[in-house]
């Protein structure tokens, strides 16, 4: 018998991706003036204050903020990488679900090509993948609670495969 899960489309917020061609280290530096924290490395995400910064692919980042806060932060982002990047808003561009409980490791051993059981793989930890034929990319947000960001068409389509899984499984979605 396996501990409850629950997945759930999360509320929308602003998804801003930012993107480095030059002076990564430069903007690091000015982002950790700003927010008192470095842009994360390869396969990490931090949290700072309401917001996520988490790291897509070498020289790119998405952040996650409240709706309220696009504009504010758009403008914000843009100074601090200057003429090394660009800011683009890709809210629309993701669909975000939150797995919740003690067993999402057990449901992402199902479909996905990454071993969601490693120990290391844990809180600020973040893994791309293919599920069932579509791009899903996970971020740990803690022991029991992980994000993950899919195509927003594909959403539904993932939270089938999902449920398929979980009463299979006993768990519940």
């Amino acid at each position: 018998m396996t501990k409850r899960l629950r997945f759930q489309a999360a509320p929308p917020e602003t998804l801003l991706r930012v993107e480095l061609w030059s002076g990564t280290a430069a903007v690091s530096a000015r982002f950790e003036a700003a927010y008192g924290l470095a842009l994360p490395g390869a396969g990490r995400a931090a949290s700072f204050d309401a917001r996520r910064i988490i790291w897509r692919e070498p020289g790119a980042w998405m952040v996650r903020a409240a709706r309220a806060e696009r504009d504010a932060l758009l403008e914000r982002l843009s100074q601090i990488a200057a003429s090394d990047g660009a800011v683009t808003d890709i809210s629309g561009a993701a669909a975000r679900c939150r797995l919740e409980g003690q067993d999402w490791r057990i449901l992402l051993t199902h479909g996905g090509v990454f071993d969601a059981e490693a120990p290391a793989f844990g809180p600020g930890c973040v893994a791309g993948t293919v599920v069932e034929h579509m791009a899903v990319r996970f971020d740990v947000i803690s022991e029991s609670e992980v994000d993950a960001y899919v195509a927003p068409s594909y959403a539904p389509d993932l939270f089938a495969y999902w449920s398929s899984v979980a009463r299979g499984l006993d768990v519940r979605g």
